[in-house]
């Protein structure tokens, strides 16, 4: 598998990570990243503001188009690249977004 490192600063070239248009443009670069078999190293160096809401549409949207385990695999987010506060936020998405599909399961097999 190719390896590739993602900074976010540089690819939306500012470090306020809050609009949907910057988070839309780190979701399909991470998504081409999975349908491509590449692993994904997302950097957060330099982010000075980073909202849930931009994370929801960069990070959350993507346990909607692929399975978790594949997600795991093909994306790393560098953890020491994140302050104490974005690593709250980026683990809350996360565990909301499994949430969700979770109950969407149960309630498409009822």
């Amino acid at each position: 598998m190719k390896e590739r490192t993602l900074n976010i600063k540089d690819e939306i070239k500012t470090p306020l990570a809050v609009t949907s248009d910057k988070a839309k443009h780190i979701f399909e670069s991470l998504s081409f990243a999975v349908s491509n078999d590449e692993v994904i190293y997302v950097d957060f160096s330099g982010i000075e503001t980073l909202t849930t809401a931009f994370l929801n549409i960069a990070i959350g949207q993507l346990y909607s188009i692929s399975d978790r385990n594949i997600l795991n695999e093909h994306i790393k987010i560098i953890g020491k690249s994140l302050t104490p506060l974005q690593r709250k936020k980026v683990q809350l998405v996360m565990d909301n977004a499994k949430t969700k599909l979770s109950k969407e399961d149960i309630e498409g097999e009822l």
